[in-house]
């Protein structure tokens, strides 16, 4: 089984002095509207859709055989989470081949082994963890053999990784980073907007869009430093690893540009309560054209831009809530509706009490209403009856006397994203007597 991890594209970067001067937001949009008028639309779609670059989809290839017995390692089954420790450790090291074992009780070893992954690829505060790592793999292959043992699982993962950089490369990211934060000369008076802005200048100003992928590095962060190209990818990698250097909250965001057939990547960054899209990648194209900015500190309707499934989920909105608008200096922005709707999603729901036929419901904020079900089959699978109100204390009328039922209520909410639901609260039964 094939679990297609996506790898996606980036430009480059050299590194030479730059002048911060400072840029309030507001005045992007003028900049940008003067040097619209240089250029058409045409023109515009022309060079973004001249990036496309041959994909190099890195993959996960997980296969149930009998794992290599030479130099197999004394097992010590642990959790996900401890093999996901081991993972982390082996691939900061660039190590190629390594086991890890678990015990579980789940039979899915494909889910498993994308558990241990996505812990040990998760962001933390080292800018060289987190999205920096795990866009530097280019392939992963893992066998794994289980067997059941006092009703656990315990399994035996084979992972053999090939990496787009070397550990030396690596190094020298560093070097050259720490030395493109000096020249900007931050101060404790550098505000976050002026910080990412200054990223953002730098890189668009001394990128060089990488034509020929005959060599993978220019996937790299390293590529876009170091040989002054790279694609979508190494400059997404760049731009996190930068900005995560700077305390600024910044992830890699995966997915498709204007053509749906053409894999693409970008960042979102933080600035006060809310995420904004940048992609460097498009605008370092434009700014060469005369055209600036298009493309920075977006809200979450980022056009010609559609992220992965795993990077639009609620999950992912409610641990990086976007902003409705773009970014503008000392106006204050709200979340967008997805953003709205992944909280409102995840809101519990109570039957607070029931008397006779009379129900009352924990009001959820936000709520255009509620829907109350009951039935007399307790999994609510026939004669299901269901009813709208926008009230939170409400009486059922036509419950027959001397019958059980079963009712559960959850509430909703209408947006412009469409209808979004919490889950059903928690069923209770009610009795009439006779």
């Amino acid at each position: 089984m094939k679990k297609i991890i996506s790898i996606i594209m980036a430009l480059a970067m050299l590194v030479t002095p730059v002048n911060i001067t400072s840029v309030k937001a507001d005045q992007i949009y003028n900049i940008e509207k003067s040097s619209q008028s240089q250029i058409t639309e045409n023109k515009i779609e022309k060079l973004i859709s001249s990036q496309k670059a041959d994909i190099r989809t890195g993959t996960v290839k997980i296969e149930n055989k009998k794992l290599e017995s030479i130099s197999l390692p004394r097992a010590n089954y642990g959790t996900i989470n401890q093999a996901a420790t081991t993972l982390k450790k082996a691939m900061l090291a660039h190590q190629s081949t390594l086991y890890v074992f678990v015990k579980s009780k789940s039979s899915a070893a494909d889910q498993i082994y994308y558990d241990i992954e996505d812990k040990a690829a998760s962001v933390t505060d080292n800018p060289v963890e987190g999205d920096y790592m795990f866009w530097d793999i280019s392939n992963r292959d893992v066998s794994y053999r289980a067997q059941k043992s006092n009703g656990y699982y315990l399994y035996q993962f084979l992972i053999k990784i090939k990496y787009f950089t070397t550990l030396e490369q690596r190094s020298l990211v560093d070097d050259k980073v720490n030395q493109i934060i000096e020249e900007l000369g931050f101060t404790s008076e550098t505000t976050d907007y002026e910080k990412v802005k200054a990223v953002y200048d730098y890189v668009c100003k001394h990128v060089t869009y990488a034509q020929s992928l005959d060599d993978e590095i220019v996937f790299t962060a390293y590529s876009a430093l170091y040989n002054g190209e790279a694609v979508c990818q190494g400059y997404a990698q760049l731009i996190y690893r930068i900005l995560k250097q700077l305390g600024i909250s910044v992830r890699v965001i995966p997915g498709y540009g204007k053509d749906k057939t053409v894999r693409h990547g970008w960042n979102i960054v933080k600035l006060g309560d809310y995420y904004y899209n940048l992609d460097a990648t498009w605008d370092s194209q434009l700014s060469q054209a005369g055209i600036r900015y298009r493309y920075f500190l977006k809200g979450d309707n980022f056009k010609d831009h559609t992220r992965d499934d795993q990077y639009k989920n609620s999950d992912f909105y409610r641990n990086y809530p976007m902003a409705a608008s773009d970014y503008i200096s000392d106006v204050q922005n709200e979340q967008s509706e997805k953003t709205k709707n992944s909280f409102f999603e995840n809101q519990k729901t109570k039957i607070k009490n029931i008397s006779k036929n009379k129900i009352k419901l924990k009001k959820v904020k936000n709520a255009t209403g509620y829907k109350i079900q009951y039935s007399l089959n307790k999994k609510f699978k026939k004669k299901v009856r269901t009813i709208k109100t926008k009230k939170t204390t409400y009486k059922i009328k036509k419950l027959k006397k001397g019958k059980t039922y079963y009712i559960r209520y959850k509430a909703y909410r209408n947006s412009s994203e469409g209808q979004v639901s919490t889950d059903w609260s928690k069923t209770k039964k009610i009795k009439l007597k006779k």
